[in-house]
């Protein structure tokens, strides 16, 4: 269980996701184990004991986003509601928690929060996250925070304007120093889809560390898939985008096996769009500079789609919902090799080989958080 603690650690660490020395992880199963920061794992172990739960982690993100979202909030807000559809699906709403000076009424408030949802904002601690049954749970509910709070505060931050002193020199300093150009060509992918399955897997592991070494995507959250003869290979539902040799479903298009029980929800909407332009290879991430832009796409001159630029922007729920009927539609009304569904992420085709898909998803997110920057700069002077 140690291992497993400081492993999950050095991930935080490696995506760059908190800060060096404060992470604490807290599990139990007949005793509580403990790594990190010695603050924080005290308080983590409250809340194991206070939750009854299985993990918990305690952690000052990377990036102040969430510290900042609190501030600017009215002094009466509870919980933030953010937009995103991973928000909507998992998180529904994000608790805020303010410091008091008494230890016992900031535990208890900390622990209602935690009753009730998955993870809070807590003023000069950060990101608390805790599972029922595993430490992925909580991991992956830190994650979500993150992205739900860095997605949230952008959006704010383009209506409204910067509301807090030195908010604007915080975000200059972040946009020159941690947003740096994407390079997708560094990453061996083959010039053409092989046809072998190893080989295809292999090919699909590459394109899943790819997308998650380059910030496009969480290592929880997207999908990927490649089709060969009748077979579609799809990644599996969460499995982790930078370990996917063993998570990778072969699915018959003659529906000849159950191998799709396993895969990811976002299957329906990638046999759609195979079957409507022909693809060979998809790669689905959640680039955050393009879902907090699809908030603000326009209509289009020419189609029925709303579009930032020239990139086009549709609507619909993942798994069973829309994105079967409205991603094909976009594909093949556009010709676009790339479509933003709002507020979820981006979904980008190749006919050829998987580092056409990597590299088209890096050119939306590099254009969208061009134009977010272009438009920062036009409204609020930054």
């Amino acid at each position: 269980m140690q291992t497993q603690l400081e492993r999950y650690t050095q991930r935080l660490i490696d995506e760059q996701c908190a800060k060096p020395g404060k992470i604490a992880i807290c599990s139990q199963n007949d005793r509580i184990c403990r790594f990190g920061n010695q603050d924080f794992v005290k308080l983590g172990q409250q809340i194991i004991q206070e939750l009854d739960c299985a993990s918990v982690i305690v952690a000052e993100p990377l990036h102040p986003f969430p510290f900042l979202l609190l501030f600017r909030a009215p002094p009466g807000l509870a919980a933030l509601v953010p937009r995103d559809s991973e928000s909507r699906s998992s998180l529904h709403d994000i608790p805020l928690i303010r410091h008091c000076q008494n230890p016992t009424d900031f535990l208890s408030k900390i622990c209602t929060a935690l009753r009730k949802r998955k993870g809070c904002i807590v003023e000069n601690i950060g990101l608390i996250s805790h599972g029922s049954l595993t430490v992925e749970q909580s991991y992956i509910a830190w994650s979500s925070l993150l992205h739900a709070t860095t997605i949230k505060y952008f959006e704010d931050l383009l209506t409204t304007g910067p509301q807090l002193s030195e908010e604007k020199q915080v975000i200059i300093q972040y946009r020159n120093s941690y947003l740096k150009p994407f390079d997708t060509a560094s990453f061996p992918f083959l010039p053409r889809l092989p046809d072998h399955s190893q080989t295809i897997i292999s090919e699909m592991s590459l394109a899943g560390q790819a997308t998650v070494q380059l910030g496009l995507v969480d290592s929880f959250f997207g999908n990927i898939s490649c089709v060969s003869a009748n077979t579609l290979y799809i990644s599996e539902t969460s499995a982790r985008l930078d370990e996917l040799q063993c998570q990778i479903d072969p699915v018959p298009f003659d529906g000849s096996s159950t191998a799709g029980i396993t895969a990811s929800s976002e299957l329906p909407a990638h046999r759609a769009i195979i079957c409507a332009t022909g693809c060979k290879a998809i790669l689905h991430g959640h680039p955050r500079f393009s879902v907090v832009m699809s908030f603000f796409a326009v209509p289009g001159t020419s189609e029925d789609v709303c579009r930032i630029d020239s990139i086009p922007v549709v609507d619909g729920e993942g798994g069973v919902g829309g994105l079967a009927e409205s991603l094909p539609r976009a594909f093949n009304l556009t010709g676009d090799k790339a479509v933003i569904v709002r507020g979820h992420g981006v979904f980008t085709i190749s006919n050829t080989d998987f580092g056409e898909a990597l590299a088209e998803l890096a050119i939306v997110e590099q254009h969208c958080r061009d134009t977010y920057f272009a438009l920062l700069q036009e409204r609020y002077h930054f």
